[in-house]
């Protein structure tokens, strides 16, 4: 039971903090209508179902790949557009029965529901087979960073795997299941897929809901499949898309299958993003330089330089954001206010006091510190200069379908390369394509010396097709050859 003074308290501290009055009319009023507000919100049924006995068990394969898995792989349909096939789920997305972790030893908690992505996988036939490791609380971006373990790359060995879905790609790539989903807030798709010879995909943002999804930043979070090749990552993605009540935010052009528009282009005009050459390593701009002049052979596509530029500032923005955007949903046990995903209250117990570890505070704090200490204006500044960016982009959608640019800066990295934020971000080159929230797809485009380097290929909001079907030609004209 509150006590009458600690109401009184607890409002005057807020009207301060928000900057709003408060005389004697107002005390009374706000102090009234705030007891029957809580008491009517109390009262109302908690809506959490009854935490199932854990299902499965802990995976042991030879990757670390895997954390839960079912004895057997989970299915509820015997036909639909996946009929058969088996996937791998990033431990930061429920699975009813199966612990979820979110790469931290000290999290265990079982979900009595599925994620509506898990719902939807499941009635197109989809085989369930477990929960797939991931750097804790989805901070990475190496893939080194699983209190479970190091999470071994099965076509590099000795270089990570990418994060922070690491689990993810090294299960689609070593041939566990035949596809994978993960999360992409600032690259954890694309980067895994790059490290690992597959397609990975970052759908446009609200493109795929996010009920029962650990947020992250939720102002870019997506869920995105990686698979082998482009037509399964696309059958993945179709299954999973689309409005979901649970999340309001989540929305889908009327435009039908995405798979049905993969072999449907008469032409393709490809924008090249030749600053980036500058900002990555040799051999990579050597490998990218071999994608343009395959595609220029290929009848039906343009490549043309496009004078899109990536501002330092961006990179900062990505970072400012979000450290804020994390503290806040810290603060509210991972429910997102506004315009997001629903939190049951089973959540929000789940989310009360996450246990993080020091490679976490270090990711958040400084950003969270210059949004508290700013009160807001960094943040904003942040989210004008994102939209910028954006803007700069959609500029270049006038001339071109598609933008190109590797996924990574680098070769994958081998393994204690990659150990702050800073190094994070000379790494890969998907952070501020993030901010957009624009559809970004990774898909291999070369081999050198033995490593995989992957093209990411960026189009237009919700031309998610788009971007697939570049990806697509990306994947007959290389064949992943050594460049």
């Amino acid at each position: 039971m509150v006590d009458d003074a600690s109401w009184e308290r607890a409002l005057h501290g807020l009207a301060g903090e928000l900057g709003m009055p408060v005389d004697g009319g107002v005390e009374s009023g706000a102090l009234a209508y705030a007891r029957e507000l809580h008491a009517a919100i109390d009262d109302l049924p908690d809506e959490a179902g009854d935490a199932p006995d854990p299902a499965g068990a802990r995976s042991d394969d030879e990757y670390n790949a895997f954390l839960a898995v079912y004895d057997e792989p989970r299915t509820t349909e015997s036909s639909g557009t996946l009929d058969g096939v088996s996937i791998a789920i990033k431990d930061n997305i429920a699975v009813r029965g199966l612990t979820m972790t979110c790469g931290s030893t000290d999290l265990s908690y079982v979900p009595s529901f599925d994620a509506t992505v898990v719902e939807r996988l499941l009635d197109e036939g989809a085989r369930v087979v477990g929960k797939a490791n991931m750097d804790a609380f989805a901070f990475g971006p190496a893939g080194e960073w699983s209190e479970f373990g190091r999470v071994h790359n099965p076509v590099a060995p000795g270089r990570v795997p990418g994060g922070t879905s690491s689990g993810s790609g090294v299960a689609a790539a070593a041939g566990l299941v035949d596809a994978a989903l993960g999360t992409d807030t600032g690259g954890s798709v694309r980067v895994p897929a790059a490290c690992c010879g597959l397609v990975g995909v970052k759908p446009s943002h609200h493109l795929v809901s996010r009920y029962g999804v650990v947020g992250n930043m939720p102002s870019t979070d997506t869920v995105g499949p990686l698979a082998p090749d482009v037509e399964t990552a696309t059958r993945v993605l179709d299954a999973i898309a689309g409005p979901d009540p649970r999340d309001p935010a989540s929305v889908r052009p009327d435009a039908g299958p995405i798979a049905h528009s993969l072999g449907a282009f008469d032409s393709i005009r490809v924008g090249v993003v030749e600053s980036t050459f500058d900002l990555v390593d040799d051999p990579v701009a050597d490998a990218m330089a071999g994608v343009a002049d395959a595609l220029r052979g290929t009848e039906g596509i343009t490549v043309t330089p496009v004078p899109v530029e990536i501002p330092e500032t961006v990179e900062y923005a990505y970072s400012l954001m979000y450290g804020a955007e994390y503290a806040w949903l810290v603060e509210q046990s991972f429910a997102t206010r506004g315009d997001g995903p629903r939190a049951d209250p089973e959540w929000l117990r789940a989310f009360a006091s996450p246990p993080f570890n020091t490679h976490v505070a270090e990711r958040v704090l400084p950003g969270a510190l210059v949004d508290r200490l700013t009160d807001g204006r960094s943040y904003a500044a942040a989210r004008r200069e994102a939209a910028d960016f954006t803007d700069h982009l959609t500029e270049q959608f006038e001339h071109v379908d598609v933008l190109l640019t590797s996924t990574l800066r680098t070769l994958p990295p081998e393994y204690g390369a990659i150990q702050s934020a800073e190094d994070g971000l000379k790494y890969s080159l998907c952070k501020p394509f993030s901010l957009t929230g624009l559809p970004a797809v990774s898909v291999p485009a070369a081999t050198v010396e033995g490593l995989p380097v992957g093209a990411q290929v960026i189009a237009p909001m919700f031309e998610d097709g788009r971007a697939l079907q570049c990806a697509r030609a990306i994947e007959r004209v290389t064949e992943g050859g050594d460049a």
